[in-house]
């Protein structure tokens, strides 16, 4: 059976290089907030600080590097960014080593992986289309949705193990090392892009970051997908916020029930991702995105509709539907924008399709101190699946509703 992929022997690369990096970003998500705590005295403020500062970039900087992107190569910005973020990380060792390790390294680390990853992020985005071709997209991304769910299972369980054996601080290789291989698997690839074509005006970044809102706004089936995602994260963010507080305070949950929910919901995400084609070929594009996120929002609802009583019964089995519907959805709507977008357009359309991902993120965590304090937390998961359910609207009064198969993107507007 013929490859679906334009360049199955790069994508195949990209897609290695990828699934190891995963695996050892989930190791230093799980090693670095323990060095502060456990060999640096750090505090929860500490914690929080250092989350904010690898992700935070996403909403500041997206739509720059999708500037960068579009002006200059994919794979180099990716070659770049793996050899940075090898440095910075592997950085936290070699200080332990020497005895000079602190939590403002700690931070600075943070901050610079996380800008750096912006501008992996966005060309490795846009150097998907360029190596799977039309055909290859959906299954291009169905494999690394797949790898990142099972490296979510597997980084978890390594990091535990590797800080056992040894030490937080020098777990942390695990993730330098695993940057190392991204950048061999991108050194061996075969394909060049061709130069990014250029007008003979010189314009500003500002102008050329606004070229991408511009055109997520003007193309009607761009700016469905980006407002049923904006509700949709909004919504997750706001429940997700609130599922611990549910857990914990009213179901009374230990720690080991509440690990193993969240392990299944893994479980539902390596599912979804593996049969989200089939599920497109059966029901539609358009009718398997309003179903995903229906059943994303049916998820949160089970917790406040079983109540107390059922509380680990209605924690996996949302946590499941969550996963399973979560990986569809973002592999179809990936899918989706790597299709419509003009290929000199891809990085800034990604860019700026991060920055309000991770800004609805953001605002969602507010949110959910509000509704908790205000409605409390059984009303207020009941308002953020409504929330999420409200993202189908713009799906199903969009001519997305129409696409049937991947191949009828282009024909539809």
């Amino acid at each position: 059976m013929p490859s679906p992929f334009a360049f199955p022997g790069d994508f195949r690369r990209l897609w290695i290089g990828q699934t190891i990096s995963a695996f050892g970003d989930k190791v230093s998500r799980i090693a670095l907030p323990t060095v502060a705590l456990l060999g640096l005295g750090g505090t929860a403020w500490d914690v929080g600080l250092l989350a904010a500062l690898r992700f935070l970039p996403f909403v500041l900087l997206g739509s720059v590097a999708g500037v960068w992107v579009d002006r200059l190569s994919c794979r180099r910005t990716m070659i770049h960014a793996d050899v940075g973020r090898l440095v910075a990380m592997g950085s936290i060792p070699v200080a332990y080593l020497c005895g000079v390790l602190t939590l403002v390294q700690l931070f600075v680390v943070a901050g610079v992986v996380g800008v750096l990853t912006v501008f992996f992020e966005v060309a490795a985005q846009s150097y998907l289309p360029i190596l799977a071709g039309p055909d290859g997209i959906v299954a291009g991304n169905e494999r690394l949705q797949t790898s990142r769910a099972v490296a979510e299972v597997g980084g978890a369980a390594a990091a535990g193990g590797l800080m056992q054996l040894l030490g937080t601080a020098l777990a942390i290789v695990a993730d330098a090392l695993s940057f190392l291989v991204s950048l061999v698997t991108l050194v061996r690839m075969r394909h060049r892009e061709p130069p990014a074509v250029r007008s003979g005006e010189r314009r500003s970044a500002l102008k050329e970051a606004r070229e991408g809102l511009a055109v997520l706004l003007s193309d009607v089936r761009l700016r469905a997908l980006m407002f049923a995602s904006t509700t949709v994260n909004l919504g997750v963010a706001t429940a997700n916020a609130l599922v611990l507080v549910f857990a914990y305070d009213e179901g009374k949950l230990s720690t080991g029930a509440v690990g193993l929910a969240f392990a299944i919901g893994t479980a539902g995400l390596i599912l979804g991702a593996v049969s989200s084609g089939a599920i497109a070929r059966r029901f539609t594009l358009g009718g398997t995105l309003a179903s995903s996120i229906l059943l994303t929002g049916s998820g949160f609802l089970l917790l406040p509709v079983g109540g107390q009583g059922a509380a680990l019964i209605t924690l996996i089995a949302g946590q499941f539907l969550i996963g399973f519907a979560d990986s569809v959805f973002n592999i179809h709507v990936l899918s989706l924008v790597q299709r419509v977008t003009p290929p000199e357009m891809m990085g800034r359309v990604n860019g700026t399709a991060l920055s309000v991902v991770f800004g609805t993120g953001t605002l969602g965590g507010l949110a959910a101190g509000f509704v908790g304090t205000v409605f409390g937390t059984l009303p207020g998961l009941v308002i953020s699946a409504g929330i999420i359910c409200c993202g189908a609207v713009f799906v199903l009064v969009s001519p997305l509703r129409t696409i049937r198969a991947a191949e009828d993107v282009a024909a539809a507007r």
